[in-house]
């Protein structure tokens, strides 16, 4: 059983039947993402499962497609609250979701794809630091993320460059999440 999962029973969180299935509302448990969307590449691994770059087969719009293999279906509630809260924030410097699916015990979070990539990638790639005037562009938008986290009373817990994500005409974007890194 997981850390959360034991968290909540000592605390004598969640539980209720009314509970749980208000929180699959934000998940599609009777489709299989694989037939809305087409994997076309990978894009990198978290710590609890790989993140892929995908395509909707109709729309042909991209996405994020964070994949997580759970062991059990109870394993699902240890995700609903980054999935509740992705599904609620809308602001134009946090990463959005789309969609999220279970199946098979594998979650797929479907993301905004950020053409740009991670800004600790681009570092590397660079093989140089951030100027100063980029380093003030960058921090400009994601305070107004995190402002807009915190007047929704969220903590995002992990900021790093890795979870600063860039888009190809100028937008910076945090990726909000609980349980993993993209």
């Amino acid at each position: 059983m997981s850390f959360i999962n034991n968290l909540k029973k000592v605390f004598h969180l969640g539980g209720g039947e009314a509970k749980k299935k208000r929180h699959c509302n934000n998940i599609k448990m009777d489709a299989d993402p694989a037939e809305i969307w087409e994997i076309v590449g990978e894009l990198g691994d978290g710590a609890f499962g790989k993140v892929y770059k995908a395509q909707h087969r109709e729309t042909k719009q991209y996405a994020a497609a964070k994949m997580c293999i759970l062991e059990a279906v109870a394993d699902l509630s240890d995700h609903m609250v980054e999935i509740d809260i992705l599904s609620e924030i809308k602001h134009p410097n946090i990463v959005e979701l789309y969609e999220a699916y279970f199946i098979d015990l594998k979650l797929w979070m479907l993301i905004e794809y950020c053409d740009g990539g991670a800004l600790d990638s681009i570092m590397v790639e660079l093989e140089k630091p951030l100027n100063e005037p980029q380093i003030a562009y960058v921090c400009k938008h994601m305070t107004e993320g995190l402002d807009f986290l915190h007047k929704n009373k969220v903590i995002h817990r992990d900021l790093k460059a890795g979870n600063v994500l860039l888009t190809m005409d100028g937008g910076v974007k945090l990726v909000f999440s609980l349980l993993s890194d993209l």
